[in-house]
């Protein structure tokens, strides 16, 4: 998504409302499946040197489940704020030089998107996820495996049990 930076200079502010495609995202986060197109509304407003830009950003988020490995959906917003400046001496860590040209925001869009994202998503509070022995999922049926840690300094001696009893 582009500003220009000559209009915005003339007509003092703009606002701009755009869908986007951000497939970066799905690419780089394991647990996203995919992202559905990103509704974008911005305001952006020049005051010589610095073009400031915020907005809202709007999307539903396709999860994988870090429990149970299912695709669940849930809807994300995020609120977008950058400054830029086409002064190149003004220019600092938090203030990215843009030029007299076009701004593209597409980064920052993808940061504030990467900033929103669930860590470890889970398709419900309770999700029991998968068993670690059999890999049923435990939210659809229960299974009787025995998932108790053994202490590992005992776990040598389980090999001298027997199956058939004393021998």
């Amino acid at each position: 998504m582009n500003i220009d930076v000559e209009r915005l200079r003339e007509e003092g502010e703009l606002d701009l409302a755009e869908t986007v495609s951000l497939p970066r995202i799905a690419q780089e986060v394991v647990d996203i499946e995919s992202l559905d197109e990103v509704n974008v509304h911005l305001h952006a407003t020049y005051h010589h040197p610095y073009v400031i830009v915020q907005g809202e950003l709007e999307t539903v988020v396709h999860y994988v489940c870090a429990r149970c490995l299912t695709e669940f959906t849930r809807p994300l917003s995020a609120s977008f704020h950058e400054r830029y400046t086409t002064d190149e001496q003004k220019a600092e860590d938090e203030v990215r030089f843009v030029g007299d040209e076009l701004v593209d925001v597409t980064p920052e869009l993808e940061q504030a998107i990467f900033l929103t994202i669930d860590n470890r998503p889970l398709c419900k509070e309770t999700c029991q996820g998968l068993c670690p022995v059999c890999g049923r999922d435990r939210n659809v049926e229960a299974c009787g495996c025995d998932v108790r840690p053994i202490d590992p300094r005992l776990e040598a001696l389980k090999g001298l049990l027997s199956e058939h009893g004393s021998e």
